[in-house]
Parts: C-alpha cells; sequence; structure tokens
C-alpha cells in the first residue's frame, strides 16, 4: 500500500496536453478505422472522380500524422495531433453529408445507403463525431472556460500543470 507523498504523485502523461490517456488511445483507435476506410474505398473514387480518390489519399496520410502525433509522449506533437484530426474530421463529416445532398464540385452526387461503400461512409460519419467528443473532452478546462491546450513557455516536453 502506498502512503504519503507517493499518493500525491501522478504519472504525468496521464492528463497533459494530450488529454486523459484513454481518450488518447480511443482517438488514435478511431483515426485508424477511418483511414482504414478511406483507404480502402480511395480506388474506386480515383476511378470515378479523380479528385475525389486524391483527397481521400491526402485524408489518409493526414489521419497517418495524426494517429502518430496522439500516441507521442511529447505535447508539441500531440496539440497540433488533436487539432489536424478534429479538422480533418469535420471536414470529412461536412464532405460526406454534401457529397449525398447538394453534391460536389463537377457532378460528384452519391447516394446515402444503395452500397457497402455508402455503409462505409455512414461508418465513417460515426467515427468522425466520436473524434471530435474525444478531443472536446481531452480539452482542458481552464479558469471557467474550455480551452484548447497550449504548451508551456520553455521546455517544450514539459508536463503542463
Amino acid at each position: 500500500m502506498v502512503a504519503g507523498p507517493e499518493l500525491a504523485r501522478r504519472d504525468p502523461r496521464q492528463t497533459t496536453s494530450g488529454g486523459v490517456k484513454p481518450l488518447r488511445w480511443l482517438a488514435v483507435g478511431v483515426a485508424f478505422v477511418m483511414l482504414g476506410i478511406h483507404l480502402y474505398l480511395a480506388p474506386d473514387h480515383l476511378e470515378e472522380k479523380l479528385y475525389i480518390g486524391v483527397l481521400f489519399l491526402i485524408g489518409s496520410a493526414l489521419l497517418g500524422f495524426v494517429m502518430v502525433a496522439l500516441a507521442s509522449d511529447q505535447n508539441r506533437l500531440r496539440t497540433p495531433g488533436w487539432l489536424l484530426g478534429g479538422l480533418i474530421s469535420v471536414v470529412m463529416f461536412v464532405a460526406f453529408v454534401v457529397s449525398r445532398t447538394s453534391g460536389l464540385p463537377l457532378g460528384y452526387h452519391e447516394t446515402w445507403a444503395s452500397s457497402s461503400e455508402d455503409l462505409l461512409g455512414l461508418a465513417s460519419l460515426f467515427l468522425e463525431v466520436v473524434f471530435v467528443a474525444c478531443m472536446a473532452l481531452s480539452v482542458k478546462v481552464a479558469g471557467g472556460r474550455r480551452a484548447l491546450p497550449h504548451l508551456p513557455a520553455g521546455d517544450p516536453n514539459a508536463p503542463l500543470p
């Protein structure tokens, strides 16, 4: 049994700017599945509309960076990982919905759920919401308001207070 000062000591990796560790690892897993879905669908989209397939590949590469950044023990990588992952999730969510409603440029218009590809897209919508929720829950509460985590001045690897 641990007593005294040992009880008060906490692992700084649990709540640094990357947020609570289980949320980070959930976000890494979600990003991994989103990356897999988009890589799986990219070849079909490259044939259908080249620019959509290229966007799928770019999004996949960026999700790879997000996974590495969030898995990192360095605060200076995690914060951009959260921000980029959140941005990618929102953009992919909006692009999916727009491609099924008003359509995207150059006549790209899809159906909601007529093929397995559409079902993977719907699964991706759910995952994108989960990622954004993980990001929001990982944001530190500072001064009664939610603020995005920032790096302390000085040592970029120092844990946040």
